[in-house]
């Protein structure tokens, strides 16, 4: 797959494309992903994904926004989808301002060579998002390109979307979330050093250092990594340890039947359900109790789970 940052020159390929900011690959992405390879198939053209860097409500100052996975996830992401390339435009407050007749002629016609392009349902874009579906066919009619509207992808009734994905990590509705996203949210880090404070009550845990923006709400979640010699279930602890009366948020996970060193490692947290709330307990030991009936609750829950099937691959 090509990543291609903010072509200036025409590409010297045509394409079929899906166009959104693609943060945090979900169903309805996959919609439109597939849409566009469709295309490409049936035309001989690229398959591509047209998205944005910075996520363009962070340059607009709208409301605060957290992205679901960093950049660099994203485009690992769309690779495993199979598409051609993808076409990251910087996005810009110059850039915010240019018409979306504009947009259609002098970026995705004239730089991207657009025969096909591949919208979600409702999606508008330009100044003032005045750029419509209706715009795109009306001009696709005049310059010669195709405009396709992928159907909505939804759980329940419910139209799948990063607003609600967003929504559902921070509320530690990981178990809806999954279903949003159609495989097993993740968050990935570098293994720092801890205060070991966990082998010492007989549960040693990985402290991770991650750049995720979004963290699922803190409490104690089933959850499984994915290392060389295979899965390994793992607890999962989000929170500031109220117990030792500390304050920083921490992420520790305490590998089951693992006992390896992973320190400065690269380790991917994939999350399947939440068992409780952080909290403080009396003593310590009432708090060892309360991990080993935690301990043993992951266990059932993933037992039989389906985690190949589950991984984001």
């Amino acid at each position: 797959m090509k990543i291609i940052v903010d072509p200036k020159q025409p590409l010297d390929f045509e394409t079929s494309a899906g166009i959104g900011n693609f943060d945090g690959i979900h169903l309805g992405h996959k919609e439109i992903i597939e849409a566009a390879k469709l295309r490409s198939r049936e035309n001989s053209t690229r398959s591509c994904v047209i998205t944005f860097n910075p996520h363009p409500q962070k340059v607009l100052g709208r409301k605060e926004l957290s992205l679901i996975f960093p950049l660099g996830w994203r485009f690992e992401m769309l690779e495993a989808t199979g598409i051609d390339a993808v076409i990251c435009l910087n996005f810009t407050s110059e850039l915010s301002k240019v018409s979306a007749e504009n947009f259609i002629k002098d970026i995705l016609l004239e730089r991207l060579r657009i025969k096909d392009i591949v919208v979600g349902p409702g999606f508008s874009f330009g100044h003032k998002r005045k750029g419509n579906v209706d715009l795109l066919r009306s001009m696709g009619e005049t310059y010669g390109f195709n405009t396709v509207v992928a159907e909505a992808a939804r759980v329940d009734d419910q139209v799948v979307s990063s607003s609600a994905i967003r929504n559902l990590v921070k509320d530690g509705e990981i178990s809806e979330a999954n279903r949003f996203f159609g495989y097993d949210y993740y968050i990935e880090g570098v293994v720092v050093e801890g205060e070991r404070r966990g082998r010492k009550l007989g549960f040693p845990t990985v402290n991770l250092d991650t750049e995720w923006e979004i963290l699922p709400k803190p409490g104690v979640y089933a959850t499984y990594i994915r290392l060389p010699d295979g899965f390994h279930e793992s607890i999962t602890n989000i929170g500031i340890r109220p117990t030792f009366e500390e304050s920083k948020l921490t992420v520790e996970t305490h590998i089951f039947d693992f006992n390896d060193d992973l320190y400065a490692k690269k380790v991917r947290v994939n999350f399947v359900e939440r068992l409780r709330d952080e909290k403080r307990f009396a003593s310590v030991d009432e708090l060892v109790a309360q991990i080993e009936h935690d301990v043993a609750s992951v266990r059932e829950i993933l037992c039989d789970y389906p985690k190949d099937e589950r991984i984001w691959k």
